[in-house]
């Protein structure tokens, strides 16, 4: 396999569309995963020769149903309680970078604030 532009993993985190809008609270239908690798899968088998870009991610479940924080004014994720956090995703439902700062022990709080866009879609 090759690596990304000739250097390590980078594991950036980012926002990934995964329900409707009405899903994951005033995330609004987002999650939080950590990008581990973009790769295509190509069905050689079809006439057409389809090709799928693909990343695997690993999810974050948003804490309190994904409803603001009220102390801190901010969204909180955490580590999966299943475990089932592991998914490939189209790099279609891959909508941007998100930047998460570490709070506690396996949570992070969601700065949606970071840009314009992203400030715009959750309010």
């Amino acid at each position: 396999m090759k690596t990304f532009r000739n250097s390590g993993s980078r594991n950036d985190w980012g926002w990934v569309q995964t329900g409707g809008e009405a899903n994951y609270g005033d995330l609004r239908g987002r999650v939080v995963p950590r990008l581990l690798t973009l790769f295509k899968i190509r069905n050689i088998l079809n006439k057409t020769a389809a090709v799928h870009r693909l990343a695997l991610v690993r999810i974050l479940d948003p804490i309190n149903r994904g409803r603001f924080h009220i102390p801190s004014g901010h969204i909180r994720v955490g580590n999966r309680i299943n475990g089932r956090d592991m998914r490939i995703v189209s790099i279609g439902a891959v909508i941007g970078q998100a930047q998460v700062i570490p709070s506690g022990e396996k949570q992070w709080i969601v700065n949606h604030r970071i840009d314009l866009r992203t400030f715009n879609e959750i309010y």
